[in-house]
Formats: structure tokens, sequence, C-alpha cells
């Protein structure tokens, strides 16, 4: 930003704006005595440069694209709207506006692989270098300050009384309120609850795996079975814990 104080334009030469000294080298008029600045041809609009105004009746203002000025130009060709069902945002890319865009993800460049690419295009199991925490032993991936979370790295918890969850957005987890961008909701009427599969929530169809072990409505963490039925877990570390 510019060097002056308070100000927040950009800077143009010598670290400050035009407005507080800046001296920017734009070319003027030829025609003797004008100091006006050129726009074409060395000349400026009152002495000789040809500027297309907008072919709408009675416009006088400079023309932008298809011989019509911004005002004009939306109305003979108005601008494309996001194709998502209700939105009325401007399209950016792809047919739809910058909030329904779907990110496109590199892959791991490793044959079979699907994970998202980290560095060098490949993922952290193909060889990614991601940075290890620098506590002595501890081969964990730093989160902050060059340690995980076990060994020091500040991380913000929940604002909501009593909760002990990761905030993920606005200060507060997912449970208590945090828009996640770009989740999916269900598609059932009136359910707030984000889409799991099929785009429905649990409740209201998503299939999921149930635990192998007879008799058991447990979720499936690892190997088809629930925590309680033998699902592999790892444990801490930390001596007796």
């Amino acid at each position: 930003r510019c060097s002056h104080d308070g100000c927040t334009n950009y800077p143009v030469t010598g670290g400050v704006c035009v407005r507080h000294g800046a001296i920017k080298d734009y070319k003027r008029c030829s025609h003797d005595g004008c100091t006006n600045f050129s726009q074409k041809a060395g000349l400026c609009a009152r002495h000789g440069t040809q500027i297309k105004r907008c072919s709408h009746d009675g416009c006088i203002y400079y023309t932008q694209k298809g011989g019509f000025c911004i005002k004009h130009e939306a109305q003979v060709k108005p601008p494309k709207r996001c194709s998502h069902d209700g939105c009325t945002n401007y399209a950016q890319k792809g047919g739809v506006c910058i909030k329904h865009e779907v990110k496109v993800y590199k892959r791991c460049s490793h044959d079979g692989c699907t994970n998202q690419a980290q560095n060098g295009g490949v993922c952290i199991r193909h060889g990614a270098q991601v940075k290890r925490c620098s506590h002595d032993g501890c081969t964990k991936q730093a989160q902050k300050g060059g340690v995980c979370i076990r060994h020091g790295a500040q991380i913000k918890r929940c604002s909501h009384d009593g909760c002990t969850n990761y905030a993920v957005r606005g200060g507060v987890c997912k449970r208590h309120g945090a828009q996640i961008k770009d989740a999916k909701r269900c598609s059932h009427d009136g359910c707030s609850n984000y889409a799991q599969k099929g785009g429905v929530c649990v409740r209201h169809g998503a299939k999921i795996k149930r635990c192998s072990h007879d008799g058991c409505t447990n979720l499936a963490m690892k190997e088809g079975l629930c925590n309680r039925h033998g699902a592999p877990v790892r444990r801490c570390s930390h001596d007796g814990c």
C-alpha cells in the first residue's frame, strides 16, 4: 500500500500513489500548448483522436464491446446467469457463479491412485514432501509453528460453551453452525442435515456401512467392524495411556 500515513491506495512509483506524489510517465497531446493526455496517434480527444461512441441512439458514452457502452450492452446481450437452480448470480466460469463452482483438484500422478496431489504432482502416500513436527521422534505432520497439535500447535476450538470440537468457520464447529463451503444439504424437504450419499442424509435414506457383527447396528469404522467389535484403532503412544 501507499507509504503515506493512512492511505490505502496502491503505490505506483517510489512507494506512493499518484495522489501523494507518484510520477507516472503519461504521454501528452502533441498539439501546441495542449497538456491533455494523448489517447491515440499522439493526440487527445479534443484535437483529433477518433474515439468510438456507443451506437445506442443519443448515448455519448465510449463503446466498450460490440459497439455499445457497458450500460447498453447489458440490454442488447444480457450477461449469463448461474445455471444452478434458483441462483441469480452472474456466471463466471463453466456456466456457474463462484459460489457454485465445482473445484477440480489435481489427482496424484501415480498409476491407479485417486488421492489429491499435494506436492510435486503426487499425494503424501506416493512421495509428496510435507513438513513434519520438529519435536524429537515425532513423525506427525506439522500444523502450525513447526509442530503438531500434540506438541503445541495452537488450534482454535469451537466458541460454543462446553464444546471441544475444532472451529471450522466463524469460530464454531459444524455442529454449532459453521457453514461449510460447497457442502451439499439433504434434498429432503425441510431437512438441513448434510447429504452423505445419493443427495440425502442418513436419516432420509443414505446407505452407509454397518458393523458386520451379528445384531450390531453401529457404523463400520474399519475392516467392516465398529470400534466395539474389533475395528483397528490407533492408540496414544504415551506410556500408560
